[in-house]
């Protein structure tokens, strides 16, 4: 194999492209149970790299996830679609190392998410039940138990932050002790009319729980929503499902890449007023610093 050449390899659980030469490897991996197929990295990719594999849904069920190819002759390991993966599906080592290398030439934001735990908010039982109601099982709770397994007091909550998906299922569970934030502002729609009769395809792919099968009725909890979009890639009546993202939590980042890639996460218009908001507060923090003008 010559330096330099990527080497595709797949099996059940992951997709792996790799890439040696003299001074760097890259290694880019897909676990593929965690793809939702939401079409995010798709849509952001540069270099068209990546296609989506449609699921298939039988008698109103997933039968057959949606998955990802990746072209190894195309990508360029940039990362972009690290960063926009909602559900952690893919990641990247360079040297060995998780890396993101279209950080290092500010061409592409951090998104920011964030979650918080306050231990002294928590009691045992809403820190059993944020861990129970967790869709990827990350929290973990210790404490003193009694003989029948019942948590009597609470010693410690660990989070396990790489794999967490922010869904604000933990916030909701524990009422007061979790705070998730999560990149993507949106809304989400669903027309329950327009169904096809018993058809939960898209509960059956939705990552956080958002859409959910109670008393034979589809239901939407849209707080937990992530507006990755999953549902509506999957749902046989593509009017029954809106999903629209009007907004990305971010670091000010104002490059081609990220405006070609933020027209695709968000409609046109909303882009083009996101990067003059971001460019106004960059314009303003630097007037603040100048030599002889006052700060606030």
């Amino acid at each position: 194999m010559k330096r330099g050449t990527t080497t595709k390899t797949l099996d059940d659980s992951t997709l792996t492209l790799d890439r040696r030469m003299i001074t760097r490897t890259h290694l880019l991996t897909l676990v593929r149970q965690r793809c939702v197929g939401c079409e995010l990295c798709t849509a952001t990719c540069p270099q068209e790299a990546i296609v989506l594999i449609k699921g298939i849904v039988e008698q109103g069920r997933l039968v057959q996830r949606p998955a990802i190819d990746i072209d190894p002759n195309k990508c360029n390991f940039c990362g972009e679609c690290v960063v926009v993966c909602p559900v952690n599906a893919l990641s990247m080592l360079v040297d060995g190392k998780t890396h993101i290398p279209v950080w290092d030439y500010e061409a592409f934001p951090v998104l920011f998410k964030e979650i918080k735990w306050d231990i002294a908010r928590l009691t045992p039982r809403s820190a059993e039940a944020a861990a129970s109601a967790c869709p990827t099982e990350v929290i973990t709770v210790d404490g003193k138990r009694d003989k029948s397994g019942k948590l009597t007091a609470l010693k410690d909550v660990q989070v396990d932050t790489s794999n967490c998906i922010y869904c604000k299922q933990c916030e909701v569970a524990s009422q007061e002790g979790f705070s998730v934030t999560h990149p993507f502002e949106g809304i989400i729609r669903l027309e329950r009319s327009l169904c096809p009769a018993g058809c939960q395809a898209c509960a059956d792919i939705c990552p956080t729980h958002a859409l959910v099968m109670e008393d034979g009725q589809l239901v939407l909890h849209e707080q937990f929503c992530v507006y990755c979009g999953a549902c509506t890639q999957i749902c046989p009546a593509p009017e029954a499902l809106l999903v629209k993202r009007h907004r990305v939590r971010n670091s000010q980042v104002k490059s081609g890449a990220w405006v070609a890639a933020l027209e695709k996460l968000i409609s046109t218009e909303m882009a083009a007023l996101e990067m003059d908001v971001k460019s106004q507060q960059k314009r303003r923090k630097a007037v603040k610093f100048l030599p002889g003008v006052e700060r606030a």
